[in-house]
């Protein structure tokens, strides 16, 4: 593709516009606050403000614990002062006192402006080697690089990075890559596999854009693809950030007009630049519309202008699943687009079932892409309908045996394509007493242990995850077993689902409570395996649960929900906290699920769906479809991400329980089975407004 007309002779001579332009365009987070009497500003009137009130004597801790807690509050606050004050009461025995030295120190490096070096680097220094191979130390460490690459010290930052166990952290890698730039080395290749992906870019991925701009090694056609991946993100700030500094001569009010009525601008003829912009943003908001507007604006693009536009209404077709959309999609072959694109221009073409075009759509993918095994497994199946090439079928099965042999959905279904039964692998020995006893006194999983007791669920999985990291099988089995013992099953199966040789699939699967679920869940006349595989990934079997849109329990029951289900079932002055209890959660999870099950033509795939987003869409869904599909295409082209990966964990996790349970070799095709169509509906809210 050719660089822009209004930029195609930008050269060396405007670095520091562009860097400008890229750092502070509206919107960007590095752009200063407009005083109040900023011209074009109304001056803010004089408020009175009542005299503040004398500061209350914090309460003196009545704990170790309390303490810690209240030094956690001090530092939300960014008050290092009091953390002094809490450090002896907490003391240093404390399973967590090392948070009190990051706390602290993550304060002194918030407040740090513009120094080249300092106290506050010795500081961090000091605190990251204290606490080296802890979650603390990964932390301050990281906190530290970010403000090292913020103040552009280059030799310090590269002197810590090595350290650094996460470093696929974006903000840390775009640091890495400019600290690399300072020093004259070549990285626009690097940086081109950050910067162009369809995302918002956060502060430092901007700085080396622009840094790269200013020394040379990326240009004005380097600027328009990182406007093309704005663009595809559908982020206003990305794309006003990218549209600055891509097309310099686009007037402010031009480009707010755009963003926020881009079908407004289409009737002015618009600049090229300006009509691409307009066009895509209406392709993620009403592609129809957009597709309309092709035949008027369409000549006056070039031909690759008009494959990229044409790629994103195809998406955003898709994400709706609207008919037209793999129509779309044709009109946008060769397009340069993300996989992102590309994924929802599969799923336009599995829908049509035109293997060709999933093919050839699969093809253009990256080699990550390609290497997902979603779309690994797709174009085998694509691969192995091509009967006029002998070869198809051969390298179809090498796909499958690539990702063939693992739990996940994809690698199921592969090996039902090599004709491989799916059993269950051979369990391993249980961990000793002495592996056990090396579990129970690792310090990361101590630190999680203190974190659950404080209630702080969340800070106790971060130190988990981390102390389990780079375990080998032994250790991992050891510390899933600790975990049950412990009665922390969502831990139990954190830590047996990363076991690569020895497995012990009782603890990756748990079924706790049988005796109580069983009864219930064939009272329904529903597959227990189902109703686990469902449990397992709505909850991870955490029996106090609760989503942040308020659903509760193992079942994770939305309020309103159990209200109709209470209604339905005939129950007499239910009150919300009930669906707290295990026995109301499981009768009302098992009532709601089989309720959608019969609904749904009691196809599995549309009853999961309908658990994770309401009964509704669905049947809306299904409404599009132009035949019957198999149910993993229908898996595939479900348009909420979340709910896309919903129903294939459960129905995955089904086929485990019932090979579990049966001792017999399971089918995750046989319970997928085909996705009829359906009449064309509108979606609607689940009953109780879920």
């Amino acid at each position: 593709m050719k660089s822009p007309a209004s930029l195609r002779h930008v050269g060396r001579l405007l670095p520091a516009l562009i860097v400008g332009a890229i750092l502070l365009a509206p919107g960007s987070r590095s752009e200063a606050s407009t005083p109040a009497n900023a011209p074009g500003k109304a001056a803010a009137k004089p408020v009175q403000k009542p005299a503040p009130a004398a500061p209350q004597r914090a309460a003196e801790p009545s704990s170790a614990d309390d303490a810690f807690m209240q030094a956690r509050a001090a530092a939300a606050r960014g008050d290092t002062a009091r953390i002094d004050q809490l450090t002896a009461q907490v003391g240093a025995a404390h399973p967590l006192a090392a948070y009190l030295d990051y706390w602290r120190l993550r304060a002194q490096l918030a407040e740090t402006r513009g120094d080249t070096a300092g106290p506050v680097d010795a500081d961090a220094r000091a605190v990251a080697a204290r606490h080296a191979g802890a979650l603390v130390g990964e932390q301050a460490r990281r906190d530290w690089l970010m403000s090292l690459g913020r103040r552009q010290v280059w030799g310090t930052f590269d002197e810590a990075l090595p350290a650094l166990v996460g470093r696929d952290d974006l903000a840390v890698r775009c640091y890495a890559l400019q600290s690399r730039a300072a020093g004259n080395e070549a990285v626009a290749p690097e940086a081109r596999e950050l910067l162009m992906q369809p995302r918002d870019l956060p502060d430092a991925c901007n700085g080396l854009l622009g840094a790269l701009i200013a020394a040379g090694q990326l240009g004005a056609q380097d600027l328009w693809w990182r406007l093309e991946a704005a663009l595809e993100s559908g982020s206003a700030p990305a794309v006003r950030r990218a549209a600055t500094a891509a097309v310099p001569r686009l007037e402010p009010k031009q480009l707010e007009t755009v963003l926020a009525r881009p079908a407004s601008v289409l009737d002015a003829a618009p600049s090229r630049e300006l009509a691409i912009i307009a066009l895509a943003l209406l392709a993620r908001a009403d592609p129809t519309e957009a597709a309309s507007r092709m035949p008027d604006v369409g000549p006056r693009l070039r031909a690759a202008d008009r494959s990229f536009v044409w790629s994103q209404i195809a998406a955003g077709g898709m994400r709706r699943l609207l008919p037209d959309a793999h129509a779309w999609a044709q009109q946008a072959r060769g397009a340069r687009a993300s996989d992102e694109t590309l994924a929802w221009m599969t799923r336009a073409a599995l829908r049509a079932g035109d293997w060709p075009a999933v093919r050839a759509t699969i093809e253009r993918m990256s080699a990550a892409g390609r290497a997902d095994p979603t779309w690994t497994y797709w174009l085998g199946r694509a691969l192995a309908t091509d009967t006029a090439r002998p070869e198809s079928m051969h390298e179809a099965r090498v796909l499958f045996t690539s990702i063939a042999g693992r739990a996940d959905f994809y690698s199921q279904l592969a090996g039902e394509e090599l004709g491989l039964k799916l059993v269950l692998p051979e369990t391993a020995t249980p961990p000793s007493e002495n592996e056990l006893a090396d579990a129970r006194a690792t310090p990361g999983i101590l630190r999680a242990l203190k974190f659950y007791e404080l209630g702080l669920r969340v800070d106790g999985n971060r130190e988990w995850n981390f102390a389990v990291r780079g375990m080998g099988d032994r250790q991992l089995l050891a510390a899933a077993e600790h975990a049950r013992r412990l009665g922390l099953l969502d831990r139990t199966v954190n830590a047996a689902d990363r076991t690569r040789v020895e497995h012990d699939y009782a603890l990756r699967f748990p079924a706790p409570f049988a005796e109580r679920l069983k009864p219930i869940a064939r009272a329904q006349g529903l597959d227990p395996a189902w109703v686990y595989g469902l449990i397992r990934q709505e909850s991870r079997f955490v029996n106090d649960a609760r989503s942040p849109v308020g659903a509760s329990g193992l079942m994770q029951i939305m309020p309103a929900t159990a209200k109709w289900i209470a209604k339905k079932m005939g129950v007499r002055d239910f009150t919300p906290s009930q669906i707290n209890e295990l026995d109301t959660n499981l009768q009302f999870g098992n009532f709601y699920l089989k309720t959608v099950f019969d609904d749904l033509d009691r196809s599995p795939v549309l009853a999961s769906a309908a658990y994770n987003a309401g009964p509704g869409r669905p049947r809306s869904w299904r409404g599009t479809l132009p035949q019957a599909v198999e149910g993993a295409v229908f898996a595939e082209i479900v348009p909420f991400n979340e709910t896309r990966g919903y129903v294939k964990h459960v129905l995955s996790n089904a086929v485990w329980y019932a090979a579990l349970f049966t001792g017999e070799p399971q089918s995750l095709k046989a319970m997928l089975g085909d996705v009829q169509p359906g009449p064309s509906v509108t979606a609607t809210a689940s009953p109780g407004g879920d």
